[in-house]
This record gives structure tokens, sequence and C-alpha cells, in this order.
């Protein structure tokens, strides 16, 4: 039989459309392109209509009794089926969406091959470029379970063009569908992808196994390892000094009207003295710094003996031809030996200033008039130098110290209140592991620093799995807002695309997170502006539900595993574009290896059998077995 009609529609609403099998029709029919199954669940049927062919799904099967003659009451049994709208073909291209419903009694037909070929887009993967060689314009990620002759094909501009998310219970498969398809772009060796660009924040450690062998099948692709314990491979190291007022603010948890105030100060003053400038204006601004600090110090309520210790540790940390411990100042001197009461002009250094004996500093006033000599009024607008300049996370320390001293807190018990917290807090940052990430480093700009990890490498794994999660908080954070940077100030804009892959995302993407002082997450933002600076995240997560709302909703496809949560599908079937409630049922019960994928880069939603990586990510399960039962020695 090659009459594709199997029968028509019976019921049409705005959720539910339901036609009625004829019935002749059996459960098999034979068409000129092979037997199909009739009513099979995800299978597709067609409508035609003026100058349109709608195309649905099957997502329910009835049978109904109904008694055909009254008089004999004999039972008899019509089959229906429940079809959602999932697109039309016109013009030869398959569209996703309907326009408008069909119209009532239309026929339904058991969809043809060259229906599915525009559907499921079965083109050939790759285009000619020059001297023969091709480039892939489409990538095979798997075999589509419902049309097992047919692969299922992803457009690369769309898929890799925009953001994406890999969402799925632990074992589902995440890491392996990652893992095999960055395999297969990096396995083509006609004119392969050395302008791809690739970083993989690898949270568990499982990708080094899939991705170790890629450079060595492929001399054209280079590959980069580094971690944060440093063992076998380059360990990671974020340059301190490029950690914006923003940045430290993250990272010490500042608040915005005490705190990041200092964290601003501290910034200035190490580009202020760190600074080789021995210009007048420039000796000037340094000497009121020092001078106002000193004044502040010794107009407090504190014993002079710890006056004189703050004043020891400001000068030996920030200092000047005018202001340090040996310069020699001039002061009136009472004389207490011969003649009391006389005051004696005397030339002394500022440590026997402001040494003490048995509590009492030596000269506090000669030196408070030393240092109304060198006030300036004018001093915020001579502060222009916005430089950034290499430091050290002792430095640092020491500047946000020095910085407290100026802002006068030792007078305000409120503000040292606040400012300890900031202090212990950073304090206890370089005596953490997370602390041990900042670094001076090699290298003098931040271009420098991402170019050098980078480097020419087509792909850059940085395994985090050693760290607790506040540590993989920062290092993550802070790295892929360096990135952000980097990448926005390159000419011509979009000019070095780049792929950043965030595994187990829900640790550090979350919605909730750094509102407080930036009034944004970096991860919300690079999701929002990424695109078109050519920073492209993908996401992975076992746990949808906990990640960034606005974060979920820029990813333009989506790669769904096994999900059974509550949460985690009732949060997929709001935030997911393409989702209807079929899609949804179906994610709770997929086979490892499976996933659904829909997006821009396919044209409707496929139910996709993924190949194994190879090698594969060392991401299995235990063998109980053969763990728990073994000899004995």
């Amino acid at each position: 039989m090659n009459n594709r009609v199997i029968g028509r529609i019976v019921t049409i609403s705005h959720n539910n459309i339901i036609a009625e099998l004829s019935i002749d029709v059996g459960n098999y029919v034979s068409i000129y392109d092979g037997i199909r199954f009739v009513g099979e669940i995800g299978s597709y049927v067609a409508i035609d209509d003026i100058n349109r062919r709608i195309i649905a799904e099957i997502i329910a099967v009835d049978e109904k009794n109904e008694m055909v003659s009254e008089r004999m009451n004999k039972a008899g049994s019509r089959r229906y089926l429940r079809i959602s709208l999932i697109g039309e073909i016109a013009n030869n291209t398959f569209v996703f969406g309907v326009t408008k419903m069909p119209p009532i009694f239309s026929e339904i037909k058991i969809i043809s091959e060259s229906d599915l070929q525009l559907m499921l887009d079965i083109t050939e993967s790759e285009e000619e470029a020059e001297h023969g060689e091709t480039k892939l314009k489409v990538l095979p990620i798997g075999t589509s379970v419902m049309f097992p002759d047919y692969d299922v094909k992803v457009k690369l501009n769309e898929f890799f063009g925009f953001h994406f998310a890999v969402f799925g219970n632990t074992g589902s498969g995440k890491s392996n569908t990652i893992a095999r398809m960055i395999q297969t772009i990096f396995s083509k060796t006609n004119l392969p992808a050395r302008g791809a660009k690739f970083i993989v924040f690898d949270s568990n450690g499982e990708y080094k196994s899939a991705f170790e062998n890629i450079g060595v099948q492929n001399a054209d692709i280079k590959v980069k390892f580094l971690n944060t314990s440093g063992d076998g491979n380059e360990k990671i190291e974020i340059p301190v000094w490029a950690l914006s007022v923003d940045d430290w603010a993250i990272l010490l948890h500042a608040s915005e009207k005490t705190q990041v105030p200092i964290i601003g100060r501290a910034l200035e003053f190490i580009r202020l003295f760190d600074v080789e400038d021995n210009s007048d204006e420039a000796k000037r601004i340094k000497n009121h710094v020092i001078a106002t600090v000193i004044k502040d110090i010794l107009s407090s309520s504190e014993n002079q003996t710890g006056q004189s210790g703050k004043i020891l540790f400001a000068l030996s940390k920030f200092n000047t031809d005018d202001f340090s411990l040996d310069k020699a100042i001039n002061t009136n001197i009472e004389d207490t030996d011969f003649n009391k009461g006389k005051i004696i002009p005397q030339t002394i250094s500022i440590a026997k200033a402001i040494s003490t004996d048995y509590g009492k500093m030596f000269t506090p006033f000669g030196l408070i008039e030393y240092c109304n000599s060198h006030i300036i009024s004018d001093f915020r607008d001579l502060i222009k130098d916005k430089r950034v300049i290499p430091y050290s996370l002792q430095r640092f320390v020491e500047a946000v110290e020095f910085a407290v001293l100026y802002e006068g807190s030792i007078n305000s018990a409120r503000i040292y209140e606040y400012t300890s917290t900031l202090v212990t807090r950073l304090k206890h940052l370089t005596e953490s592991e997370q602390g041990s990430f900042f670094a001076k480093t090699d290298f003098a700009t931040i271009e420098d620093y991402i170019k050098s990890i980078i480097g020419d490498n087509q792909l850059l794994n940085i395994d985090i799995s050693s760290l607790d999660d506040t540590a993989t908080e920062v290092i993550t954070k802070v790295f892929s807002k360096m990135l952000f940077d980097y990448i926005r100030s390159l000419s011509p804009r979009n000019s070095m695309p780049i792929n950043l892959i965030l595994e187990e995302a829900h640790r550090f993407v979350r919605t909730d997170m750094d509102y407080g002082v930036l009034g944004y997450n970096i991860f919300e933002r690079i999701a929002k502006e990424g695109r078109k600076y050519g920073l492209l995240m993908g996401i992975s997560s076992q746990r949808p539900s906990e990640l960034s709302k606005t974060v979920v909703s820029q990813c333009s496809n989506f790669i769904i595993h096994k999900i059974q949560n509550p949460d985690d599908i009732q949060y997929i079937s709001r935030m997911v574009p393409y989702v209807n409630q079929g899609i949804i049922d179906r994610i709770t019960y997929l086979r490892r290896g499976y996933a659904l994928v829909f997006g821009t880069a396919i044209n409707l939603p496929t139910l996709t059998m993924f190949e194994k990586a190879v090698p594969t990510p060392n991401s299995g399960n235990s063998n109980i077995t053969e763990k728990w039962y073994i000899r004995g020695k």
C-alpha cells in the first residue's frame, strides 16, 4: 500500500488535537520507502494544508469502544491519536513552530523519507573551502532513537556560536557527551580547527583521559592541561595584581559602603608608592598621604606605645625621602636636665621622635608640626594614575592596612569594626589554600597573562578538582572575569571566539551570588554580553534548579539527559524554550547515554543516542562486585 493516509483530525483545541485512525489501518503500513509502525509514540505524521505541510508528533494513543449497531448491540473499537504540532514545511524548508492550526477533518499521513530529511537536516557535514580542503558546517553528535538510520547533527555556527547547556543526573552521560563532541571537532585533519579555543573547567578531574590523545592523533591540535595541585602538570596561578576593586570585593565579601572604598584606596596607594616617579607632584602626593596617616595616628586616643608601633609599621612599608625612619627633622625639645622649661631647637630622626620611654613618646608634637607642613588641599585632584602594576598578595595586605590607617579608622570605633573584618578576611586568604593561587607572576599585563595561558592551544583543560567549593568559586569567577575583560579588549571585536565550558556549574553559576557589591554576577554578565564579543559559555549541571535563571534563559541549545528530581524538572519546564509536556515526561526515563537535543542548532527536538567518547572521561561508576569480593592474601 502506497497510500500514506492513516486517519483524520476530529478534535481541535488550543492545547489538544485528536485524530481518528481509519478502521482499515493496522499496526503497520507498507509504503514505497519502507514499512512503518502506526501510532508509535514520538513518531511524526504530516498534515497537508494550502501551501504548507504541517508536521506533528504523536504523544498518545487511545482506544475507545463504541456501539456500532444499536439493534445488534455489537461493540466495536476505534483508535485515536493525540498529536502535538511541531513545525511546517514550505518552499522545501522545515521551520520549527506552526503559524496556524490545521482545519478540522484534515487527513493525517505517515511522514515521508524526504520530509524526514528536511526535518532532521540530513545534509553533507562538510563544505568545500580552498585547495580541496573542507570545512565542517554541521557536527554529527549521535543517532536518532526514533529513526536509527539517521545521524543527529547540529549546526556548528548555531550551537557553538551561542551559549548551550547540558543537564542530567549524575551518571547519565553528560561528561561523555561533552568529551565526544570536542573529540569529534578536533578529529578533522583536512583543514583542522586550528582557530578553535575551548577552555574547560574540569570540576571532577575527569577529562584528562578523554583529551590527552587529541594532540597525538591530530598533530595540528594542541592541548594544554593545568591544575591547582601542581602534580605532573603546570599549576595555574592567578596574577593578584590583575584583580580590580570589584574582584577583590567578590573575593573578600566586602560591603559596599565601608569596605569597598578601603580596597580602592589600597590599590591607589600601591600605584602611588610602587611606581618609580620622582616628579615634584608625585613627591607631594606621597608626602601628603604619609603625613595624614601619622597625624591621624597621633591624634587618636590610643596609648603612645601603640601609636609608635603603627607609625613604625607605616613608614617601614610606605616611605619617601621626606618621610622615613632615619629622616632628620627640626623640632623643639624641652630640656629636662639642666634648664627645666627651656625649649631647645634640636634635629632628630623620625625614629627618635616616635621612640617611647616608659610609655611616653619622645616628641609627638614636633612630628605633628612636621606633618602639617606636608598636608595639601588638592589631593583628590592629583590622583589620576589608573595603571595596573604588578604587586604581590603580601603587598596588597600591607596596602589595605595602610589604607585603613589613612581613613582614620582608629579614631572611629564603628569604622574600625567594619574595616577590621576586611583585614581579617584578607589575612585569612593569605593563609588559606586559595591564597596560594594568587601570585605576582612574571607578567606585566593581563593581556600577557591570558596569552600565556591560552597560547596557541586549541584546548585548555583546567583541573580544579582538588579545591573546595569556596576556592573553586573564587578561581573560576576571577579567571572568567579576566578572560571576559581580555576578550572585550580585542580588535576587531569577536576576532577570537572562545568557548568556556563549566562542569558542575551549579557550584558557582548561582542566581544569588555577588549582587551586594557589584550588582551583577560575572557569569550572568557573560551570558548577556559575551556572545557579541566571542565568549560563549557551555554549562553542565546535575542540578539545573540551582543555576542562575538569567544564565539558563540565555542558552540557545540544550542537551538534556535523564533527570528525576521534581524541582529540576519543574525548573526546566519553566526556563527552557522549545519544551512541551511530552518532552518533559520523556526525560525522566531516558537511558544512560541518551538525551533530548533541542534549540536553534537543530530543526526539532530529537531523542538522541550519543556514541561513547574514545577514550572516555574518567567518570564511570565503581564496580562494586569486583571491589568487594576479593581473595584473601
